[in-house]
């Protein structure tokens, strides 16, 4: 019992850790759109950015950082950890991350992390839980953001049913999903929509990420 109980508090560590990467990973993505004098490039990514520069290597890493935040959430929940907890932890990480990169616009390094302050940290959750639907006067990404509202609904229902079956097919389709997001993207015209578009990825995975 009590080997259980310690090998699930070490998953959960694990969970929370890629989580976090995975927010920093998205967030500094979202601002790759634009040209960077620099960048901070995960190594798996190099051969995206040589290939397709800047633009490929934001969406690469928009995708890479969300699927690590879901599969991070996937490890805390199969370590018999509550989702309300995992939520409140993934929120402050992109609060984190979009506060220092919107408010300092400097690259993120583990002593900014260590000293973001609470009021910069707040900012960053209301900048994520503020964002609103791009109006990009776009029906294929108006239909795409129907199709998550109505991927959602069924995925609510399929919880409270504990139709176990039904959970598993909507967590795929929600990966199939964001792979989608990645197409839409880049049809995007402007960095600022690019970035736009991100922000309110941020809000829907938090949104998926509230079911339980």
């Amino acid at each position: 019992m009590e080997n259980n109980k310690t090998l699930n508090v070490a998953e959960k560590v694990k969970a929370v850790a890629i989580a976090f990467i995975g927010a920093g990973i998205f967030s500094q993505g979202t601002f790759y759109f634009k040209a960077q004098s620099s960048y901070n490039i995960p190594r798996i990514l190099y051969p995206v950015f040589s290939l397709l520069d800047n633009v490929g290597l934001a969406v690469a890493m928009v995708i890479l950082g969300l699927g690590l935040a879901f599969w991070g959430f996937n490890k805390w929940k199969n370590a018999a950890g509550k989702p309300g907890v995992f939520l409140s932890i993934a929120i402050a990480s992109f609060a984190i991350f979009f506060s220092i990169l919107f408010f300092t616009g400097k690259k993120a390094t583990p002593e900014e992390l260590a000293k973001a302050s609470e009021e910069s940290r707040a900012k960053g959750i209301e900048q994520i839980q503020s964002a609103e639907q791009p109006d990009f006067d776009n029906p294929e990404i108006d239909a795409h953001f129907a199709a998550f509202e109505k991927l959602l609904t069924e995925y609510k229902t399929a919880y409270k049913n504990k139709n176990k079956h039904e959970i598993i097919a909507k967590e795929s389709a929600y990966m199939e999903w964001n792979e989608n997001s990645a197409d839409l993207i880049q049809k995007l015209s402007s960095p600022e929509q690019k970035q736009q578009f991100g922000l309110y990825l941020a809000k829907l995975s938090m949104k998926w990420q509230e079911v339980k």
